[in-house]
């Protein structure tokens, strides 16, 4: 029993330690979001527009009207607006899931623009299907990252195929 308080010391004070020295790196990691790589060219067409890191995270944002703990970001707008990746990084793989997981249930809901069509299994990842706005639409979590691809339906099934290959 004279053990267990030195002991649940010695956890308390790992504890001050390292919990404010995880909040600084996340919060960092946060306030400074690198930038996701976009592949040049998808579906034969070239990008055209490529916005990273804050400037990406702060236009999720402003698209989704709140803050996302983004620690990466990117946007691709490829060929004439025919694809669209929306790349966004999140400190911890499991908050990309519950990313995409509030994704679905809010577009789940109907107050959205898009219609769930279908969904597929793609290397032991869920890959959600909709249509919205005259486009495809794909999201899905690849890691830490959530995924987003906008394409005319004309180039969607080969701009899917090389998104997925693109962010394994």
């Amino acid at each position: 029993m004279k053990r267990i308080l030195p002991l649940f010391l010695i956890g308390l004070g790992i504890l001050l330690v390292l919990g404010p020295a995880g909040w600084l790196y996340f919060d960092g990691l946060i306030s400074r979001p690198a930038a996701v790589s976009l592949p040049d060219e998808i579906a034969g067409l070239q990008i055209t527009v490529r916005r990273t890191g804050a400037q990406a995270a702060a236009e999720f944002e402003q698209l989704h009207g709140k803050q996302f703990p983004l620690t990466s970001g990117a946007i691709g707008i490829y060929g004439d607006n025919q694809i669209t990746v929306w790349a966004a990084g999140a400190p911890l793989n499991f908050m990309a899931s519950q990313m995409v997981d509030a994704m679905r249930e809010k577009i789940a809901k109907g107050n959205s623009p898009f219609t769930p069509v279908s969904e597929f299994n793609d290397s032991n990842r869920i890959v959600y299907v909709l249509e919205g706005m005259g486009q495809r639409h794909y999201y899905f979590q690849s890691q830490n990252l959530v995924i987003w691809l906008a394409a005319d339906p004309a180039v969607a099934d080969t701009a899917i195929q090389q998104t997925l290959e693109a962010f394994p």
